[in-house]
């Protein structure tokens, strides 16, 4: 981390690195850094030009090659504005007539602006994803429950963010500089009266000693990055710290001890590299290989948030009708000609609406859903496959039920159930897009978490405290999918955006503050799924399609049913189940769509009638 230097002719503070206002202990220690003399200054300041120059041209290459792959990097345009003022400003005054207007005072600050000693370090990384990004270590201040979202999306954060220098392997890790020399840091502990001489120490005395090293600045800046790496499902960090030098002082070598061993916990890695290790002596690789290796290798899954999906993934109903909808999967010859007519007829009129900043149906599955899940083990609650499969009996067509029944288990375990192989190779049958060989089929079905049994976990320090609250505020079904990832540490795939919304309000009405704190919030990870069957988004004049004087066929026929129809905005799913995002309405309802009337009843209409049963709106459950 740098410094703002205070001079007339310094850079402007937008140069220096963000995290200076965020963390005023890491600031780069002025005092452990030897000045040129006058006479050497002008050859450094210019030097130093050259070497600034070089670095930014190579980010410039690294950003034309993110965005010709389609893999931005966050942060990385702001990062080359602020880079090139600054140099402009220091080369202007270093080559103005006159005398020199950097003094070797201010030349450590004008240093420090310069991103070309992170820049060496990223260069040997994989799987770049953001650049000087802040990460929030709370939630928002919190609304009133009746406020909703969009009150609470622009509301400022409980605690001060944490600046990171660099997200790499697509998200896994942080990279952390933090510049401080070992006449602060031995300082620092000294004056916690930690200095103690003695090496044989037993484990009370030792564990005292970590507890004392641990109040310290410098610790407590480290504690504010693992807070914040926590608090975003990151579970490495990699921490810089040139000004240290290892085996050269007993108090710097327990300090880092301490970060390495004790400070993260049972789920944090914390790496550290100081001055002449290994990984810092390292020469970085060619510029065209760093940039390759950054970009290329970079999972093209990872988005802003930088979210890193767990080995297991937890999911919820929206992500299930996912993976069974005939949107995704497109006509296939086992079904009737007029399904495949009408199937993609949908797709087309979903291209054509105004959803360009969505992702296609026919590419959610092979850009974004499988890539989420191949090689990795699938579960869900036995509340969300319940739901699930009322959602199936009620409106899918046989297509989507016969893919249901191979993504799930059967209701009763078969003596001889099939492979998963034989579940793949079925499934490809019923979809014009590859299966993946390594989808792990069938989900296994795990048991609820009810409200009783919060209480037990938070006592055993399996979930937070405000997990209490929070499970309160959600419904049997969500606190069943989101609480069994929250407890188990489990990332929980879901399409479904007011859910996502509703926990994070709930987040920021329980959590507690102070030493505490709570400190791991639930894993969810959110992407356009288009999580409907294909009853929801059916063409309108689907009847036309079906050849004249022909009954409905059996593979749509459920949409004929009176009980098959909702008004929109209460589930993404097509059933409702709880209260809207925004927490208003419809959680205590208990008979949903609507019944038939007399005309239909007594036969007046054929069916019916188009504007209720096709007009746009979520089916429900027949009662």
């Amino acid at each position: 981390m740098t410094s703002q230097t205070k001079g007339n002719d310094a850079p402007t503070p937008e140069a220096t690195h963000q995290s200076d206002q965020t963390d005023p202990e890491t600031r780069l220690d002025l005092k452990s850094i030897q000045l040129p003399t006058i006479s050497a200054l002008d050859g450094c300041i210019e030097s130093l030009i050259i070497q600034w120059q070089d670095c930014l041209q190579q980010l410039q290459r690294l950003q034309q090659a993110a965005e010709a792959a389609g893999r931005p990097v966050r942060g990385l345009n702001a990062l080359l504005k602020v880079q090139q003022r600054a140099l402009d400003k220091v080369t202007q005054k270093q080559r103005a007539p006159g005398v020199t207007a950097i003094s070797p005072a201010q030349y450590s600050g004008v240093k420090s602006c310069c991103w070309d000693d992170r820049w060496a370090v990223v260069k040997k990384c994989r799987g770049l994803v953001a650049v000087n990004k802040d990460f929030p270590r709370s939630p928002r201040l919190p609304v009133a429950p009746e406020a909703g979202w969009l009150a609470y999306k622009d509301q400022p954060f409980q605690e001060r963010p944490v600046a990171v220098d660099a997200v790499v392997d697509s998200g896994a890790t942080w990279i952390k500089f933090i510049s401080i020399s070992s006449r602060t840091l031995e300082y620092q502990v000294v004056a916690e009266g930690w200095a103690s001489e003695s090496e044989d120490k037993d484990g009370d005395q030792g564990d005292a000693e970590a507890e004392g090293l641990g109040y310290t600045d410098f610790a407590d800046a480290v504690k504010k990055i693992i807070l914040a790496a926590r608090w975003n499902h990151c579970h490495q960090l990699h921490l810089i710290l040139p000004g240290l030098q290892e085996e050269k002082s007993g108090l710097v070598d327990k300090m880092i001890h301490y970060i390495r061993h004790r400070i993260g916990g049972d789920d944090m890695s914390v790496e550290v590299s100081c001055a002449g290790s290994l990984f810092l002596a390292e020469t970085p690789p060619p510029i065209d290989d760093a940039i390759t290796a950054l970009i290329q290798d970079r999972d093209p899954l990872v988005g802003d948030d930088c979210g890193r999906l767990t080995d297991t993934i937890n999911l919820d109903p929206s992500a299930l009708v996912a993976l069974v909808t005939d949107l995704h999967h497109g006509p296939v010859p086992l079904q009737p000609e007029s399904q495949q007519r009408i199937i993609a007829q949908s797709i087309l009129d979903h291209e054509t609406e105004n959803n360009h900043e969505l992702v296609a149906r026919q590419d959610i599955l092979a850009t974004v859903l499988y890539p989420a899940l191949r090689g990795r083990k699938l579960l869900c609650t036995h509340s969300a496959a319940t739901y699930f499969r009322k959602l199936i009996d009620a409106i899918s067509t046989q297509s989507e039920e016969t893919r249901a029944a191979l993504i799930l288990p059967p209701p009763v375990p078969s003596d001889e159930p099939p492979s998963p192989e034989t579940l793949r190779q079925t499934l490809q049958k019923w979809s014009t897009l590859p299966v993946p060989a390594d989808l792990h089929l069938p989900v296994e079905i795990v048991p609820d978490l009810d409200l009783p049994s919060i209480a037990p976990l938070i006592a055993s320090n399996k979930l937070p405290p405000m997990a209490h609250n929070v499970a309160r505020d959600l419904s049997p079904l969500n606190r069943s999918v989101y609480c069994y990832g929250w407890v188990h540490r489990l990332t929980t795939v879901t399409g479904h955006r007011g859910i996502e919304r509703q926990v994070r309000l709930s987040l920021a009405r329980h959590w507690t503050r102070g030493e505490d704190r709570d400190e791991t919030p639930p894993d969810i990870w959110h992407r356009h799924l288009g999580g409907y069957l294909i009853h929801r988004d059916k063409p309108k004049e689907w009847r036309d399609m079906v050849p004249e004087g022909e009954a409905v066929p059996q593979e749509v026929v459920r949409w004929t049913n009176p009980w098959t129809t909702w008004g929109r905005g209460i589930s993404t799913y097509g059933l409702p189940d709880t209260k809207t995002w925004e927490g208003v309405g419809h959680g205590d309802k208990t008979s949903y769509g609507r019944r038939m009337t007399e005309r239909e009843e007594r036969g007046d209409v054929d069916g019916l009638e188009q504007e209720d049963v096709e007009g746009g709106e979520e089916p429900a459950v027949r009662q």
